[in-house]
């Protein structure tokens, strides 16, 4: 077969891909890193990642110098399509870590669906001369249908709801308003939200692993970037965030209870106890049902009793 055609792996690249860059290299840097990150690999922050030096990515990229190929891969970083940081382990290592900036790159998808809307882009010189010659009211009405498709394309079926009845618009406000963010309604949100209730997750689920990361991360300068649902509700962490956030919720529910219910005063003949188990005993005696309920504080008052019983029978011994 002639060494030209098909004996090794090819690279293969959509042409409006091609199109939509305006280079056909880019083009190819992108197709390959995504063809990588595919692989899930290496997963940092809940992105999938790949990592290379100049010298290994230029094997891929075999026509194109290593000046030229730096420069394409720094041109996509300044598109914001391209994501470079470095995660490794050992400081001295100075390889790069790569990952595809999927917004932004559906943002480019959707500019390019809203300019083909328009037949004068696409239409035969023929054709674009008789489109000069529509009269002024037609073009406006052509300019308001544009901008009518361009907003559809933005945010399609914004208030729709599925069969869950998820309400993903009032989701996505409630979350940048709890988080400080500004997330916009999304059908990769939508898509990423009803992955986690096709496994039989819940919508309180959503709200509760939140306000949970909420209360850990906001404040915290390196982690509160990371408030976002690409992190939290993809299937790597989804589960073991819900069941730290169902321990935070019982812990921060105590907590509550325990301000609520002011202790009894200790009686002369009662066995000294700490403030805390006073406060769980004031509970109990004013929630009797909760020690059929709640096992943790059921073994709680079992422990409570036992060292009242030991005090009174030192304190019997010492008599």
């Amino acid at each position: 077969m002639n060494n030209l055609l098909f004996d090794e792996r090819p690279l293969v690249i959509l042409p409006s891909l091609a199109v939509a860059l305006g280079d056909l290299d880019e083009a190819a840097i992108l197709q390959q890193i995504h063809y990588w990150t595919q692989k899930n690999m290496n997963v940092v922050d809940g992105y999938s990642w790949v990592y290379n030096s100049m010298e290994e990515w230029q094997k891929q990229f075999p026509w194109l110098s290593k000046r030229s190929l730096d420069r394409k891969f720094k041109k996509l970083k300044e598109k914001n399509l391209l994501v470079i940081e470095n995660h490794n382990k050992k400081k001295f290592d100075k390889t790069n870590w790569y990952r595809i900036n999927y917004e932004e790159l559906s943002k480019l998808s959707s500019s390019m669906a809203v300019s083909s809307v328009n037949p004068a882009a696409e239409a035969k010189p023929e054709v674009q001369v008789e489109a000069k010659a529509e009269t002024k009211d037609n073009q406006v009405k052509t300019s308001a249908t544009a901008k009518t498709e361009a907003k559809a394309q933005d945010k399609p079926n914004n208030n729709s709801k599925d069969k869950y009845n998820f309400d993903y618009a009032k989701f996505i406000d409630w979350f940048n308003e709890i988080t400080g963010k500004n997330f916009r309604n999304t059908e990769d949100k939508r898509k990423l939200i009803r992955a986690r209730l096709n496994e039989g997750f819940k919508e309180d689920d959503f709200y509760l692993i939140t306000r949970f990361k909420v209360n850990e991360w906001k404040d915290n300068d390196k982690m509160k970037r990371y408030l976002r649902p690409d992190t939290l509700f993809i299937p790597k962490h989804f589960d073991n965030y819900l069941q730290d956030a169902k321990d935070w919720e019982e812990k921060q529910a105590k907590k509550q209870a325990r301000k609520k219910v002011k202790p009894k005063p200790k009686k002369n003949d009662e066995p000294d106890i700490s403030e805390d188990d006073r406060s769980i005993l004031a509970y109990v005696e004013e929630n009797p049902d909760v020690l059929k309920t709640d096992e943790v504080i059921r073994k709680e008052v079992e422990r409570i009793e036992r060292a009242r019983a030991k005090s009174r029978s030192s304190t019997i011994k010492s008599a």
